[in-house]
């Protein structure tokens, strides 16, 4: 939004506050006796979304009504990788329970089935709980977490290869 802060009400009392020294607990300057928590902006240099369908020109449905369109935004650059690219152009219409991405705030679309896994996609399909114990296992130590992300991402080049692997898993 190009705005230098923003004012959060909903973290205050969080343990968040504990463990995130870049956010402020300040006073409400139109009413003191109010405490809000103040927040630097976030520019991501990339964001990434997987959605349910996009068209080759940049327009995207992702799944539920989230912030997305507001981090798409804030971006420098957008990724989104698509269950389907449909032939004819996307628009409003076609995201009435879902959030729209217009292509004017995308910058690359990829053609990627199951590209949510190990997570699910709304209603076309639902996590793979297997592999996610083995991905939070994997997360406990930045070792393992490295290991993961070796077998996993850096050493798969195509996504065959990545379902091998988490076949082999399961086996």
């Amino acid at each position: 939004m190009g705005l230098p802060f923003i004012a959060v009400r909903g973290l205050l009392g969080s343990d968040i506050l504990k463990h995130r020294p870049d956010l402020l607990v300040q006073e409400n300057p139109f009413n003191p006796s109010e405490q809000v928590v103040v927040a630097q902006p976030l520019r991501p240099d990339v964001a990434v979304f997987h959605a349910l369908k996009a068209d080759r020109w940049g327009n995207a449905v992702t799944p539920g009504r989230r912030d997305d369109l507001m981090m798409a935004r804030a971006a420098r650059r957008v990724v989104v990788t698509a269950e389907e690219i449909v032939a004819e152009p996307l628009s409003l219409r076609d995201a009435v329970d879902d959030t729209f991405l217009p292509a004017l705030d995308v910058d690359v679309v990829v053609h990627v089935p199951l590209g949510a896994h190990p997570c699910g996609l709304g209603t076309l399909y639902d996590r793979d709980d297997a592999h996610l114990r083995v991905y939070l296992e994997a997360a406990k130590t930045p070792q393992t977490f490295q290991a993961y992300l070796d077998r996993y991402v850096y050493n798969v080049r195509e996504q065959p290869e990545y379902w091998e692997q988490v076949d082999h898993e399961n086996r």
